[in-house]
């Protein structure tokens, strides 16, 4: 085996071990940033929850309004009627 072919084998070595940090270093990012990114659509997912709830407020306003009204209007037809003074 020749000088360079053993540096050849040398620096593949290395460069082996420098991939396998590259790659270690990467994962080491990647997991913490797809963790994020799932707490996102958590969170997404939510906000849009609680828009479909808040959809239904102004009928619960007018279901309100109509049940207050409802008394008086009662005690109106009551009296129209002659069955209360």
């Amino acid at each position: 085996m020749t000088a360079g072919e053993r540096t050849a084998i040398g620096t593949l070595a290395a460069g082996a071990g420098v991939l396998g940090v590259v790659v270690g270093l990467f994962n080491r990012v990647v997991r913490p940033a797809s963790e994020i990114n799932r707490y996102a659509v958590h969170i997404d997912e939510a906000i849009a929850g609680i828009g479909r709830n808040l959809d239904g407020a102004q009928e619960l306003e007018t279901t309100r309004d109509v049940a207050l009204a409802v008394p008086g209007l009662a005690g109106g037809y009551l009296k129209k009627l002659g069955v209360v003074d």
